[in-house]
């Protein structure tokens, strides 16, 4: 039992791409223009590199498809089980809040609310939006945002998160400093 057990962990990100991708299908990337999944893949990539934890690299595939796909949590649950869904609704942005709050003061309150886990997809997330971004607008919020954290780190946060900041200011700075 513990191997089969094992098994269907083992193969929890393989079975997460395969969802996502299917997810996202016809989907592109606003700047780039490029399939939708390039950006899943390259999170969940970002995330493998800092964790084996199979749930945690499954959340990272699946981590836009409650907000952009419609999937819900219920579903996510049921195919990836409760620790995956839970990160992905973490994840997930409250349309009205944002707007209501601004998108910079929102997502640093986001940010720091959230568990070590979802804090972590989600800084993977930024370090390649902000990568691939060609919004002058869009790099200065991701700076914002990270800044803001720096400035009052959340309870979650440890030497990755501040690592993974460290690289989006780095990119930052490269790419958008002069603007």
């Amino acid at each position: 039992m513990e191997r089969i057990i094992r098994d269907n962990t083992n193969r929890l990100p393989e079975r997460a791409a395969a969802f996502a991708r299917q997810a996202h299908e016809g989907q592109t990337r606003k700047f780039t223009g490029a399939p939708y999944y390039t950006h899943v893949e390259r999170v969940a990539a970002l995330v493998a590199s800092r964790s084996d934890r199979p749930e945690l690299i499954a959340a990272a595939y699946l981590h836009d498809t409650m907000e952009d796909c419609g999937v819900t949590y219920e579903t996510l649950a049921r195919h990836f089980g409760h620790a995956a869904a839970d990160i992905v609704r973490a994840l997930t942005n409250d349309d009205e809040r944002k707007k209501q709050l601004g998108k910079v003061r929102y997502m640093i309150g986001k940010l720091t609310a959230m568990n070590r886990d979802a804090l972590l997809v989600k800084l993977c997330d930024i370090l390649n939006n902000i990568s691939e971004t060609q919004s002058a607008n869009q790099a200065r919020s991701y700076f914002l945002i990270v800044d803001g954290l720096l400035s009052s780190p959340p309870p979650a946060w440890d030497k990755t998160h501040a690592d993974l900041a460290e690289q989006i200011l780095a990119v930052y700075r490269k790419n958008w400093a002069q603007e």
